[in-house]
């Protein structure tokens, strides 16, 4: 009966229906670490197991950073697990070479990972949602600390009750800590410490030691009921802009054949900022990218960059500025081009063809166009390459006496990011012969004392049926 329910029992199913979070009859995965949130929280739902027929199912994640200790929690859990007669699933994941091979930082990693895990889990067990454990403390904390870095109305409104994808939903989102620690200790719950949650390393828990505490001390407000309701309010408001960020959109992006996305800068910088922040951050959420206020403001400082600037938004999704445009692609990752060639012959690869004649006479007039050129045939050596553009090449552009960066060259071209990995160099003995179908270099151009020549033809290639 209700009345013999603890007051925070009672809370959590009236919380659990009124914002809809979980269905009788549903499958719900539990994100427990082994902490006093998810220990409570696994408790609270065990309770209501039998009366809401739910079917519970156990996820941790073991991220390895703390060596002896990380393992001490699995096996916690997994003791725990069994006292509840709870499915459980376990996973090991390597959060530091995550960490280096996708430039995050360890903090980055682990949340990535973690969630990869228990949507893997979630997956596998048809549930309808994953629940974690964030209480209103952690909401204050979240939107102090965002308020800090400088976000936009996503930010401050924290952390939502429900995440999709991956239908994350906080049910605890409610409570205060010391609600929960005091249930913890009413009803004898074990729970392991996380010895990182005591380092003042890490921004999150400078906050919660020292600067949450000062302004506690005050007794002025109650500094989590009021950063709870600001939360709430910017979450009403985002949901405004969102709608107003969707109905933008269209008219800013677009999308060629090739799936690559392109956002229009001038257009965007006409929208007022908190505008240009919210369709940054749409876009990031549609490309899959992590939706973090500092990648929003990458991208939002590259409208006032070069042509070529770039940000490498994750290790599969760049972003570059190309002229009035921000092109958001994902690299072919292709091995580099490096192949011999002689002269009288011809080579078709996969994107092009090129033609390399024997030396002839010199004719009477030189058509050269972008696909034609014509060199002095004794200024070629005996090794002729042709290969991918790489860092630190330069050659003379024609008609130019002096040494040019062909990053620079790209550069004032205006050529693209993703074009320059696909634009061939022709180097003899070293030395940059033609920039494929936009450069000569001057030190192979045709002169007054050229009696032979070599005619070099560049195009896409064709096939015939």
């Amino acid at each position: 009966m209700k009345h013999n329910q603890h007051p925070l029992e009672i809370a959590f199913a009236d919380f659990l229906s009124s914002m809809g979070l979980v269905q009788h009859g549903e499958t719900v995965v539990l994100a427990l670490s082994g902490g006093v949130d998810s220990m409570v929280m696994t408790e609270l739902f065990a309770r209501i197991r039998s009366t809401w027929n739910l079917s519970l199912v156990i996820a941790h994640v073991n991220h390895q950073l703390r060596g002896e200790e990380s393992l001490g929690d699995e096996a916690f859990v997994r003791d725990q697990a069994e006292r509840w007669k709870i499915p459980f699933y376990a996973e090991r994941v390597d959060t530091y070479g995550h960490a280096a091979s996708s430039r995050l930082s360890k903090q980055e990693a682990a949340r990535q990972l973690r969630y990869e895990v228990f949507e893997r889990v979630r997956t596998k067990v048809n549930a309808s949602a994953v629940a974690t454990a964030h209480q209103a403390d952690d909401n204050a904390e979240t939107v102090l600390l965002n308020a800090l870095r400088g976000t936009g109305v996503r930010g401050l409104a924290g952390i939502p009750v429900r995440r999709d994808p991956g239908a994350i939903i906080r049910p605890l989102l409610f409570a205060r800590r010391s609600e929960i620690a005091l249930f913890a200790r009413e009803h004898g719950i074990q729970f392991r410490d996380d010895s990182s949650n005591e380092s003042n390393e890490y921004r999150r828990n400078y906050l919660r030691h020292n600067v949450i505490p000062a302004i506690e001390a005050s007794k002025e407000f109650d500094f989590v009921t009021s950063l709870n309701r600001l939360s709430r309010l910017m979450r009403q408001l985002d949901g405004l802009l969102s709608a107003e960020v969707r109905q933008l959109l269209p008219g800013l992006l677009t999308r060629d054949e090739r799936g690559s996305s392109s956002l229009h800068i001038s257009r965007l910088r006409s929208k007022p900022e908190y505008l240009q922040e919210g369709l940054v951050l749409e876009i990031l959420k549609r490309l899959g990218a992590d939706a973090e206020a500092h990648k929003v403001h990458q991208v939002l400082e590259l409208c006032n960059r070069t042509t070529g600037s770039q940000v490498q938004l994750s290790k599969d999704l760049h972003v570059y500025r190309n002229r009035d445009r921000l092109e958001f692609v994902r690299p072919r990752i292709e091995p580099s081009l490096h192949q011999e060639v002689v002269l009288g012959e011809s080579y078709a690869l996969k994107d092009f063809r090129l033609t390399l004649s024997e030396p002839i006479p010199r004719p009477a007039s030189l058509d050269s166009t972008h696909s034609v050129e014509f060199v002095d045939a004794r200024r070629l050596g005996s090794r002729l390459v042709l290969r991918s553009w790489q860092d630190g090449d330069w050659f003379m552009p024609l008609g130019m006496p002096f040494k040019k960066k062909l990053s620079d060259y790209f550069v004032d071209e205006k050529v693209s990011l993703l074009q320059k990995r696909h634009i061939p160099i022709l180097e003899s003995n070293g030395e940059i012969v033609w920039v494929c179908g936009r450069r000569l270099d001057d030190r192979f151009k045709v002169t007054d004392e050229t009696r032979s020549v070599v005619r070099l033809e560049f195009g896409p290639t064709i096939f015939y049926h």
